[in-house]
């Protein structure tokens, strides 16, 4: 059994097990069990290297942690679970406990770091990293990474409402059919699923990139981007295929679709990232079609 394989079974059976009554969701605690179970599993060192006490696991292995927790609407911050063990608070006079993230409005607004202040890209702002209640440089290495397992995240998150919506549709029947025999319905099916399918081949372009070395800004903002377009048309859909027993307390719709509505500007604003994409293709003489067909240009 691979790696990748041996930790999505463990965490779906993790997960699975906390998460499959409703009810489960409305306790307090549950967080922090879940952050406890997940750490006592070891699924929080994925990406520290072996010699270090980690798994010694690639991004795409780390992203595919990301992707079942939010395929479960596990409410635990998994990508600063994943990011906090790679960080080291000896080199800024901290202590492992002190380090944390904070929301992007506590960073400058000139961005996290150096490098993305002198990158040919503006790349969109990112959480401030605090160590001992001080904020210090985010490292570009792990921007680059919150972004991707966001991605990963929000593309598990809606596989399962992809997955929960065709089956509603195919089951609940309306003026004597079910309604996926409604040509509407699904035209709204498959434009939802053609986005997650982007967003799969976009996110699965920009992890193996990265896992190779030769990741680039313009690969991270596109992925990011796709899943934040992509989450806009499939919470839509799944909606208006469900309508009001959505939002209700007792359907799981809405621990989706929720998050997904804020995981959009977490780790890379959206709108941000257009704008960084927007402006590659606009300040290149060869245009924004040289950066998506010149893998030397999409490496650099």
């Amino acid at each position: 059994m691979s790696q990748t394989r041996m930790l999505d079974d463990t965490l779906d059976r993790l997960l699975g097990r906390r998460l499959s009554e409703p009810a489960a969701h409305a306790d307090p605690a549950l967080p922090d069990t879940l952050r406890a179970e997940m750490t006592e599993a070891g699924l929080h060192l994925v990406l520290v290297p072996e010699e270090s006490g980690g798994l010694g696991g690639t991004l795409a292995e780390a992203a595919t942690v990301a992707w079942r927790c939010g395929w479960h609407a596990a409410p635990v911050p998994i990508v600063e679970t994943l990011l906090l063990p790679l960080i080291d608070p000896a080199a800024e006079g901290g202590s492992p406990a002190s380090v944390s993230f904070a929301p992007p409005s506590r960073a400058g607004a000139a961005g996290t770091s150096d490098r993305e202040r002198k990158s040919v890209l503006p790349l969109p702002q990112m959480p401030a990293l605090l160590i001992g209640g001080t904020e210090a440089p985010l490292p570009p290495h792990i921007a680059a990474k919150g972004m991707l397992l966001t991605a990963a995240m929000m593309t598990g998150a809606m596989a399962r409402v992809v997955e929960i919506t065709a089956d509603y549709a195919n089951t609940r029947v309306q003026f004597g059919r079910p309604l996926v025999k409604f040509q509407a319905i699904q035209h709204k099916l498959a434009e939802a699923a053609s986005e997650l399918a982007v967003t799969e081949a976009a996110l699965a372009a920009a992890l193996e990139a990265e896992d190779e070395g030769r990741g680039s800004d313009l690969l991270r903002l596109s992925a990011k981007a796709q899943a934040g377009h992509a989450a806009t048309v499939i919470a839509a859909t799944a909606h208006q295929l469900f309508g009001a027993i959505g939002f209700t307390q007792e359907h799981e719709l809405h621990r989706y679709t929720r998050r997904l509505w804020a995981w959009r500007d977490d780790w890379g604003r959206q709108a941000d990232c257009d704008l960084a994409i927007g402006r590659a293709g606009c300040g290149d003489p060869d245009g924004l079609w040289s950066c998506i067909v010149d893998e030397r240009r999409n490496s650099a």
